[in-house]
């Protein structure tokens, strides 16, 4: 298969590792000679509606990823959010159950909705990464004027007002693998 120009190549549904410092790098494996396997990795997106998360997945998933994604909470505004979560995060757990590394593309400003990342991989022995889009409120808000299913103001005020809480407060001790932020 090629992407980016670049022979992708597997075995056992586990890609090969790149050469690079600790043989992982979420899914932008190829078959260059490295014998060491990628770890199986849970990737955890942070950040308010119009952060650009779903960009970054589009710019940075290879398909060898389970992708799961809240988009359809913002679209559909009559839907059991609390059932359709619980679904969703079901599906990605068999994913890691079956192998695949699973990027989890929502808001993540609850401390309990990171904790189910945590947990299954914890459960799993998975390494997990959660990147934090600090992305300003008034940016968050233009993004919506750009979709045909925009969040509320109140909803993107809320949850940039949680980011900022939660990194100054929690993330930094709920045990993540690493932590990245990406200032916007």
């Amino acid at each position: 298969m090629q992407k980016n120009n670049q022979t992708i190549g597997s075995q056992n549904n586990r890609p090969f590792a790149t050469q690079c410092p600790n043989h992982s790098m979420h899914g932008v494996q190829c078959n260059d000679g490295c014998q060491v396997m990628a770890k199986q990795l849970i990737t955890v997106l942070m950040g308010a509606p119009g952060a650009c998360k779903s960009t970054w997945v589009r710019n940075n998933c290879t398909g060898f990823e389970y992708i799961y994604n809240t988009q359809a909470v913002r679209m559909y505004r009559d839907l059991d959010v609390g059932l359709y979560l619980h679904i969703a995060r079901l599906k990605a757990v068999a994913a890691l159950e079956d192998g695949k590394d699973v990027i989890a593309d929502g808001t993540h400003t609850i401390a309990k909705h990171r904790l189910v990342w945590l947990n299954a991989a914890e459960r799993l022995g998975i390494e997990t990464k959660l990147i934090v889009f600090d992305t300003h409120w008034q940016i968050c808000l233009n993004v919506q004027k750009g979709r045909e299913y925009p969040a509320p103001r109140s909803v993107v005020v809320n949850h940039c007002r949680n980011l900022k809480i939660q990194v100054k407060s929690a993330i930094g001790r709920e045990g993540w693998g690493s932590i990245e932020t990406i200032v916007r």
